[in-house]
């Protein structure tokens, strides 16, 4: 092959290989692979992984296969869900466990037998096993209570949650419009995760319904009614928030 053409092609190929990998593993990997560090580009590969499992779930004590199993299997806590639907939970939850206990356990602890196509080829998993965990939803519906939600760290302490209660008891998105909603909520120290979060352990819930509009006020249209987006509190986030009041956090 004439030397310009395989300059070409290894142009190329490495076009193709950017496009395949995920920017964590290019960012963190590709190099150790192209200096030869084969067995290091792939363990650095499934530590990406694991550090994009703890960076979702805020895991901070679990590591390996315990961080796979509390994020995708069964038990209180924040979980990941997986965007093919519910039916797919526990095979995507048998495919990281697969991935955890056959190829971060090896290159974590031996490696000596990556060559430089098995490194490649792991980076190319850990692209599709990252690739998945974006695509995944958060869901907080068991993270435990008021208790998990401060212990899994969505809010610092019962004080926060309190406070979050208060302001949003009541609150009203007019036209279900959310201008300066989410601006509203970060200056209040608040994040969207922690509305997501009180919506999915059923503290708040939020409704859609037309109130009437005072004949004065009606815009030009004439329209007799508005509709508005309202978060109020549940039954059992009212019974919270009493709670939390005597219990003076």
């Amino acid at each position: 092959m004439p030397p310009h053409i395989f300059s070409l092609y290894v142009m190329e190929t490495k076009i193709l290989i950017d496009q395949m990998l995920h920017p964590r593993i290019l960012r963190n990997c590709m190099q150790l692979h192209l200096d030869g560090h084969f067995k290091h580009a792939a363990r650095e590969a499934m530590v990406q992984v694991e550090l994009t499992l703890k960076e979702r779930g805020a895991r901070g004590n679990l590591y390996g296969v315990r961080l796979v199993n509390a994020l995708f299997g069964k038990g209180s806590g924040i979980k990941l869900r997986v965007p093919f639907g519910p039916e797919m939970q526990r095979e995507t939850h048998a495919l990281f466990q697969a991935a955890f206990s056959y190829y971060r356990n090896y290159v974590a602890h031996d490696g000596s037998r990556i060559d430089e196509q098995g490194s490649l080829r792991i980076m190319v998993l850990a692209t599709e096993l990252l690739e998945l965990i974006g695509a995944s939803a958060k869901s907080f519906a068991n993270v435990g209570g008021v208790e998990g939600l401060v212990k899994h760290g969505v809010f610092s302490d019962k004080r926060r949650l309190l406070d979050f209660l208060k302001c949003f008891d009541g609150y009203v998105l007019p036209e279900e419009a959310p201008d300066g909603f989410f601006e509203d909520i970060a200056e209040r120290g608040f994040s969207l995760e922690q509305v997501d979060a009180l919506v999915e352990t059923g503290l708040v819930d939020y409704e859609s319904k037309d109130i009437e509009i005072p004949k004065e006020m009606r815009n030009v249209y004439g329209d007799p009614t508005e509709r508005i987006g309202i978060f109020e509190l549940t039954p059992i986030g009212k019974e919270v928030l009493e709670d939390l009041q005597r219990e003076g956090v």
